[in-house]
């Protein structure tokens, strides 16, 4: 690979947005690789004429939203799109924004609630995650249920190609696409289709009431009946989620035994109905310490507690194993799993989210991932699911023994990314068939 020309780099952004000491570009990122450089573009041009550079020169670009990670970027630039982290529309009408992709997820939550508007996505990692990040990671949280995967809130964007052109796609209007719907496939690639450099944001009105329903159970398969119990009386909270007893800590501290969480947001009235029947549901369920959460400061603690275990597991994917059943196979799915992984309830960590059908698992250390997966995809096919993503796609394949459907998979994918990017160019550490 060649060397960054930093002279050039400088030329392109200024003196102060090219980084190259290694103290200073420590806080810009994350992981072991080594880049030669970080740069700071404060506009779609600057973006178009780094990436041109990086062509000519065959060097390789990791991305990110304000820390950039650098797996497999060994020499090479990591650009951070901090500076370009602008609001440009907010658009009460239209319900919809046009925003900068360095903007802080959190920040732009913020701003929206400010203007009594809602959008639901939630931060992959509450302190660093932005809203470019949003849509290139395409991760779809608890509330999926309720408001859609995160990819139904982008109506379109502006994006520099791996190639250095510029590409503009998408417009207010919510019905847009006939036909390939580019804008939903960009979600999730991860920055090897191309880099975001302005997003148009689908956004809500902001609810009337939130509430959350708690309770504390002492054992897993009781809290998750309570769940059961709910979808049969066809109550659908925002989402219900059930924590084992080594995370419910982190989440509020001095918890004893497995936590559940059950947000609603709506209205004033009728939430409240559905809150007291919750309550009744986990009480009679064998819950303790049921509590209605109405005060808005201890509603966003118990929130905020979530997404903080939530942002955890998101940063060691290595150390998860994540799996998906129909909602009421549940009870099965939690049987069988602990047969083979023992106690649940003293499980490094257990995330079930009961209106998705989806657990997550922390491994404890020394675990074989992927022995481990094996057997668990075994069990979730056995219940109509399957690990989640490719993982789970290569193990059915494998429990078919279809290894050329598997070989046809990751030819198309390896096909689409030489097409975008055909000298390599972008996230040299993401492999979209992980």
């Amino acid at each position: 690979m060649s060397n960054v020309n930093i002279s050039k780099l400088k030329a392109i952004v200024g003196d102060n947005n090219v980084i190259d000491s290694p103290s200073e570009m420590a806080k810009y990122l994350k992981g072991q690789g080594k880049p030669a450089v970080v740069v700071l573009p404060g506009n779609t041009s600057e973006v178009s004429s780094i990436v041109k550079l990086a062509n000519e020169q065959n060097v390789k670009i990791a991305v990110g939203g304000t820390v950039a990670g650098t797996k497999g970027l060994n020499g090479g630039i990591a650009m951070v799109m901090s500076r370009m982290n602008r609001i440009l529309e907010m658009d009460h009408l239209n319900l919809v924004a046009h925003v900068e992709p360095g903007l802080l997820h959190k920040e732009f939550l913020l701003k929206v609630g400010e203007a009594g508007l809602n959008f639901p996505p939630e931060p992959y990692e509450v302190e660093t995650s932005s809203i470019g990040g949003c849509f290139a990671v395409g991760d779809s949280d608890s509330k999926s249920f309720e408001y859609g995967p995160t990819r139904t809130f982008l109506l379109g964007f502006e994006m520099v190609l791996p190639t250095g052109e510029i590409l503009e796609i998408g417009n207010k209007c919510i019905k847009n696409v006939s036909g390939l719907d580019f804008i939903h496939f960009a979600v999730g690639s991860q920055g090897t289709f191309g880099i975001f450099t302005k997003l148009l944001v689908k956004l809500l009105p902001v609810q009337e009431a939130k509430r959350a329903v708690i309770g504390t159970f002492t054992s897993i398969h009781k809290a998750n009946a309570t769940f059961n119990t709910l979808i049969k009386r066809n109550v659908q909270p925002t989402r219900m989620n059930l924590l084992n007893a080594s995370l419910a800590k982190n989440a509020i501290p001095g918890t004893e035994g497995q936590l559940v969480i059950i947000d609603l947001q709506g209205f004033k009235e009728s939430g409240k109905n559905i809150a007291n029947e919750i309550a009744a549901v986990l009480t009679l369920g064998g819950g303790t310490d049921v509590k209605i959460i109405e005060d808005e400061a201890e509603y966003d603690q118990v929130i905020n507690g979530w997404l903080k275990v939530r942002a955890d597991l998101n940063g060691k994917p290595e150390r998860i194993l994540e799996f998906l059943v129909g909602p009421a196979k549940m009870p099965q799915a939690l049987t069988q799993l602990e047969a083979i992984t023992g106690d649940l309830g003293a499980y490094p960590g257990v995330v079930v989210e009961g209106l998705l059908g989806y657990v997550c698992l922390a491994l404890p250390e020394g675990t074989d991932k992927l022995a481990l997966a094996a057997k668990v995809n075994k069990l979730a096919m056995s219940l109509g699911g399957n690990i989640k993503g490719l993982l789970g796609h290569k193990l059915k394949a494998e429990a078919y023994n279809d290894a050329e459907m598997w070989q046809q998979t990751i030819g198309l994918l390896r096909e689409l990314r030489q097409q975008f990017d055909p000298k390599g160019i972008l996230s040299p550490g993401v492999s979209l068939e992980a």
